[in-house]
C-alpha cells in the first residue's frame, strides 16, 4: 500500500528531477540557435509538469489530506495507482535527462553542426518523453483535482 511519506517522497523526487531536467533543457534551448519547436515545446511541458509537482507537493503537505491518504478501499487504490504513476514519471524524465545529455555533450570540433545532427537523430526520441510527460502531468492533475473535491 502507498503511504503518504512515499507519495509525498516520490513528489519530492520527481519535482527534483524535473527542476534539472528544466533547467539542462533551458541551457540547451538557450545555448543552440538551432533548437527546434520541439525543444521548446518539450521545455514548456517539462515546465508545467514541475508547476503541478509542486501543486502536489503543497496539497499533500496538508493535514487533512495526509489523513485521508491512509483509508482503503478505493481511495487506496487510487493512492497506489498514483504512486506507480510517480514512479514511472521519474524514470521517464530520468531517461529524458540522459537523452538531453547525449545530445548536448561537447565535441570541440564543429560542435553546433554535430549537436544539431544528434538533435534531429534524437528528435522522435524527444517527441515521445514529451508524449509520457503530457501523460504523466495530465493524470497527476486529473488526481490532484480528485484530492481536493
Amino acid at each position: 500500500m502507498a503511504d503518504p511519506v512515499s507519495i509525498s517522497a516520490g513528489v519530492l523526487g520527481l519535482l527534483g528531477t524535473c527542476v534539472r531536467v528544466g533547467s539542462t533543457l533551458k541551457d540547451f534551448y538557450d545555448g543552440a540557435s538551432f533548437a527546434d519547436t520541439k525543444v521548446k515545446g518539450l521545455l514548456a511541458d517539462v515546465e508545467s509538469f514541475t508547476q503541478v509537482l509542486r501543486l502536489m507537493k503543497d496539497t499533500f503537505e496538508q493535514e487533512q489530506i495526509r489523513t485521508s491518504m491512509q483509508a482503503t478501499g478505493h481511495i487506496s487504490s487510487h493512492w497506489n495507482n498514483l504512486s506507480a504513476s510517480i514512479r514511472d514519471g521519474q524514470n521517464t524524465v530520468l531517461q529524458l535527462q540522459e537523452t538531453l545529455e547525449r545530445v548536448n555533450k561537447s565535441a570541440g570540433v564543429l560542435d553546433g553542426a554535430r549537436k544539431h545532427l544528434r538533435l534531429k537523430g534524437a528528435s522522435e526520441e524527444i517527441e515521445n518523453f514529451r508524449l509520457q510527460i503530457q501523460s504523466y502531468r495530465n493524470t497527476l492533475q486529473l488526481s490532484l483535482q480528485t484530492v481536493l473535491l
